[in-house]
């Protein structure tokens, strides 16, 4: 008897990856393995999508992917056609209360275009993440960021984030939502927008319900991807993401995605994976997804890759 699971999405930094520039060849042997089986694999991060197309070569796995999200789930990449798709936008209208609420304390704001990372300031945090992403670097005045994008990012020391995020802003914020991805990023996007609509996307493309779906991760932004599916929480996770898992597995660190793998779809007879929250989500056919997911946008490959 085959695994009822028939797509598997995975987040990346403290997910898949052991480290930024590298996915263990226990996992890429997991993930072929897992497709010659019929099995879909995607990536969903709250990177470029764009950005994401060069760094799949970089890691190794770009002839193994059958779609990528990025922008936390706003973008979807299709490897086979090249087809992107885009929804859930921060119009120009809504940066301005983004920054008024961060008003006061020293961020460095930045978003992603295309191939660059545009930046109100250079430092070691910026150059970072643009490095990290195999990105240019473009420092530009704020009045440059005040434009649609699908990502917003406020970029600061540790102790300088947690200060705001107890300061009650966030609550003030109704343009946006905010969330933590890591000790110096505060991400702002659209306040309808979660990995788990980019994942219902696919979803429906495809034809999978939620509980053929196991999605892997560790952060804040996962939250709703991991609870909308069988969800597996890395044993790094934090522990809000552990509570909405349906499975922990091993850390990013040990495999932990080729260790649940191994178990649920690559065994000989492998045990069905349990959706924990399914009883919430069992609605949630292919024509209900259908319904659910309503794009503000499409756009060609070409006019994509100026976003």
């Amino acid at each position: 008897m085959g695994s009822s699971i028939k797509m598997v999405v995975c987040d990346l930094d403290g997910t898949l990856l052991k480290h930024p520039k590298k996915i263990s060849e226990r996992n890429k042997k997991a993930i072929r393995e897992m497709r010659k089986k019929g099995v879909l694999f995607g990536v969903c991060s709250g990177r470029s999508a764009i950005a994401l197309q060069k760094k799949l070569k970089t890691w190794g796995i770009d002839k193994d992917v059958d779609f990528v999200l990025g922008f936390n789930g706003a973008m979807y990449w299709d490897p086979a056609t090249d087809e992107v798709q885009a929804a859930y936008a921060l119009n120009a209208e809504d940066i301005p209360p983004i920054l008024e609420v961060c008003k006061g304390y020293p961020f460095s704001f930045s978003q992603y275009e295309g191939l660059k990372m545009l930046s109100t300031k250079k430092n070691f945090l910026t150059s970072a993440m643009a490095g990290r992403n195999e990105l240019e670097f473009v420092t530009v005045p704020i009045e440059e960021l005040k434009k649609r994008t699908y990502k917003f990012m406020a970029v600061g020391m540790p102790w300088t984030l947690s200060k705001w995020l107890k300061s009650g802003r966030k609550d003030e914020l109704k343009s946006a939502r905010v969330f933590r991805s890591g000790p110096f990023l505060l991400e702002f996007v659209n306040p309808h927008l979660s990995k788990l609509e980019g994942v219902r996307m696919v979803a429906k493309k495809y034809g999978i319900k939620l509980d053929e779906i196991a999605a892997f991760g560790n952060d804040n932004n996962d939250l709703e991807m991991i609870e909308g599916t069988v969800g597996v929480a890395m044993s790094n996770a934090l522990p809000a993401v552990k509570e909405k898992a349906s499975y922990i597995t091993d850390s990013n660190w040990k495999d932990g995605v080729a260790t649940w793998v191994e178990q649920y779809v690559l065994a000989d007879n492998p045990p069905k994976p349990v959706m924990k929250y399914k009883d919430k989500y069992l609605a949630e056919t292919t024509a209900a997804i259908a319904e659910a997911v309503k794009p503000a946008d499409a756009a060609s490959p070409a006019a994509s890759r100026a976003v």
